[in-house]
């Protein structure tokens, strides 16, 4: 056998089996990989802090933010010392803040707890989590018409266009008379597809809506809103 061959192959192995923190410290491994042999090794060794979070900072990475939020949380109580001398120092409290979340809004159906972290999400501009956790809360109860326009919101600004117009009809299906729904259906119809005509009679029917709820709205809201469809319609 080719000698260079030959130590090649013997490096991979050593490498595969000297141990976790191969796979914790040296980042040798694709994240795919990674995750695999990390999640191998805490089947055999479930309290490894070291796996436990370069596990956690691979899904943070990867945008799984719950995800790494609740491995933070599984690392801490098995050790909170390392946990404060790690790399993830600066987002503890936070992660044990939304893993708590998480676990209350599971085990109690909340939506309340879902919209919470949603809402936490959404002002991140972790939109594509948000999502997640939108739908969550939606299965529960799927007449929030406050957490369906915030979904219908994270697809629009991570460009899922046909998802959030999707949501935007369903909404407008439970309730015909919801400004925000034709609002926002309007504006993605108008800049996201350019439908012009479609985005014109929903701004028109928004406008409808609007004037005939003028009450519900603050005098800022309601100035702001109309002048804005005004100017849409008269383009």
């Amino acid at each position: 056998m080719n000698v260079k061959l030959l130590v090649i192959i013997v490096t991979l192995s050593t490498i595969l089996n000297a141990g976790v923190n191969v796979v914790c410290k040296a980042g040798i491994m694709d994240n795919n990989n990674a995750k695999k042999y990390i999640n191998k090794v805490l089947k055999k060794e479930p309290k490894n802090i070291e796996c436990i979070l370069k596990l956690a900072n691979i899904h943070l990475k990867s945008g799984n933010l719950l995800k790494g939020y609740k491995l933070i949380a599984r690392a801490y109580k098995i050790n909170k010392e390392a946990v404060k001398k790690s790399d993830v120092v600066s987002i503890v409290d936070f992660a044990l803040k939304m893993a708590d979340l998480a676990k209350k809004a599971k085990q109690n159906n909340d939506t309340s707890l879902w919209n919470k972290i949603g809402d936490n999400f959404f002002d991140m501009g972790a939109y594509l989590e948000a999502i997640k956790v939108y739908s969550k809360s939606l299965e529960i109860n799927d007449m929030q018409a406050d957490t369906g326009l915030k979904l219908a919101l994270c697809f629009d600004k991570s460009n899922q266009t046909d998802e959030a117009i999707n949501e935007l009809f369903i909404l407008i299906g439970n309730d015909e008379k919801d400004f925000y729904a034709h609002y926002y259906l309007a504006k993605i119809l108008r800049y996201s597809i350019n439908d012009k005509d479609s985005a014109m009679r929903f701004f028109g029917d928004a406008k409808s809506i609007l004037l005939f709820t003028k009450d519900d709205f603050t005098d800022l809201e309601y100035t702001t809103f109309i002048n804005d469809i005004n100017r849409e319609l008269g383009k």
